[in-house]
């Protein structure tokens, strides 16, 4: 969820950006709001809801009963560089960041709080690299810890303090597209044993990089790509052998501590080529095992074919997972760059069309930094002077029964995507709010490629990307 866009989006004309890059699919067809006019037509409209106060000390911070808040912290999303406009790393970095883990467990928000993330592991060696931003980077080398430990500990006692207020603590594996982890063989069953000890408070005390008495409450695989993503891979390679080790990891886990919660993140999309029906990444995996999760949040940001209200496919995820599901969303525009945010009325009426359902199991945010001051609230036309964000708050009473917008109509019938226009612009909500932007063609694979004269490329500037699913103009 990185989640690292800062990251990624710093070099525009790679191939394998995560989730911010618009994926070269198939032209898909997809569901359409039946509101879909108002949707357009308001679409430089405030994201948040107009704020009330906190919850009272007393709140136990639970939402409606089996509806459960969960945010992401680690990742300093708050300070990511997005500029609405111009697109990736435009924007000055500023001296806001996120706030310390036991600060958004005490605004008594989440129920859970996802560390984000270990984002180095595999290989066969043991090692990992838990990386916080600016609130620390670990790094296990596979016998010994290389760096630090000393910050790992200040978020160990953040830690025990939100689990002292009941708000649970989840550590997410991957995160993103880039980032150095792998699937080696043997290395389901060693990481789940690694991780079980360093983590989950079994009996190995040589790594417990959050401190001895430091016990999390569960694991979260968010894995975004397999072995054909990774640089120099051919084309042709099995990804079974990555599903096979996180198969052996889920299983070793579970039998370790049957306890621990144990979550996925699969993508919301369902129509990659090649993968059709299920998850690029995780889809066999959650086939294979479904009864070992607790529960999976289903990304619907950045992937935009299957977010409302355009495709908006929660009833088809719950024919392809039996447990709860959670509905994975942005914390503002600046965290999803290829679209997916839910302004409130666009957040009540996905909400009221699956509140009363069985699996519904709740909302996530990506992440806690960038939904709560003092975020701010960015569109496509506040950019020089925006309000402070809420949305954290907004979803939070969403949970809790109350209205937070007026609502839109229910997904309505399907839709060809070339109903739709392609623009070129730093973000989606930006492109589609500018007719200005030059038109574009989303499948090429890069931004200015000449062949015998003829820009066969995106036609789009250095810093911006080839967005679908747009207003025509």
């Amino acid at each position: 969820m990185s989640k690292n866009e800062e990251v990624i989006a710093a070099t525009p004309a790679a191939a394998n950006k995560r989730r911010i890059i618009i994926i070269a699919s198939v032209v898909l067809v997809l569901a359409l709001a039946g509101g879909l006019g108002a949707y357009f037509g308001t679409r430089s409209s405030s994201s948040v809801s107009t704020p009330t106060s906190l919850p009272s000390n007393n709140s136990t911070g639970t939402t409606t009963p089996g509806k459960r808040f969960i945010g992401y912290w680690g990742q300093n999303a708050v300070n990511n560089r997005l500029d609405i406009v111009k697109g990736f790393g435009q924007r000055n970095a500023t001296t806001v960041n996120q706030l310390s883990l036991d600060h958004y467990c005490n605004t008594k928000y989440y129920d859970v709080i996802n560390l984000a993330f270990v984002s180095e592991f595999g290989g066969g060696d043991n090692h990992f690299t838990i990386n916080l931003a600016m609130n620390g980077l670990y790094k296990w080398d596979g016998t010994k810890q290389t760096s630090g430990f000393d910050s790992m500990l200040t978020v160990g006692t953040s830690i025990k303090s939100c689990q002292q207020a009941g708000v649970k603590v989840i550590l997410s594996l991957g995160g993103d597209l880039i980032s150095n982890y792998s699937f080696a063989i043997g290395d389901g069953k060693k990481y789940a044993n690694l991780f079980y000890n360093a983590f989950l408070g079994g009996p190995d005390a040589t790594v417990k990089p959050f401190g001895a008495d430091i016990v999390l409450d569960g694991i979260e695989l968010d894995i975004e790509k397999n072995p054909r993503d990774v640089v120099n891979a051919s084309a042709t390679v099995d990804p079974s052998g990555w599903t096979n080790e996180m198969v052996d990891f889920v299983v070793t886990l579970r039998a370790l501590k049957p306890s621990t919660i144990i979550a996925a993140v699969p993508q919301c999309s369902l129509a990659v080529p090649g993968y059709l029906g299920k998850d690029k990444n995780m889809g066999d995996l959650l086939a294979k095992t479904p009864g070992s999760f607790d529960y999976i949040i289903v990304q619907y940001y950045n992937n935009i074919e299957c977010t409302y209200p355009f495709g908006f496919n929660y009833n088809t995820w719950t024919t392809l997972f039996p447990g709860k599901i959670y509905l994975g969303l942005p914390g503002g525009w600046a965290s999803a760059i290829s679209g997916g945010f839910l302004s409130p009325n666009d957040l009540q009426a996905v909400y009221d069309s699956i509140k009363n359902d069985k699996q519904f199991g709740g909302i996530s945010v990506y992440d806690v930094s960038s939904s709560n001051p003092p975020a701010f609230d960015f569109n496509a036309t506040n950019t020089a002077n925006p309000p402070e964000s809420h949305y954290s708050e907004t979803i939070y009473n969403l949970l809790k029964g109350k209205t937070v917008g007026s609502g839109r109509p229910p997904q309505g019938e399907p839709l060809l995507e070339t109903s739709f226009g392609y623009r070129c612009g730093g973000t989606w909500v930006h492109a589609n709010a500018t007719c200005s932007n030059k038109a574009c063609n989303p499948y090429a694979s890069t931004n200015n490629t000449i062949v015998n004269g003829t820009n066969v490329g995106t036609g789009c500037g250095e810093w911006e990307q080839c967005f679908r699913f747009l207003a025509k103009c």
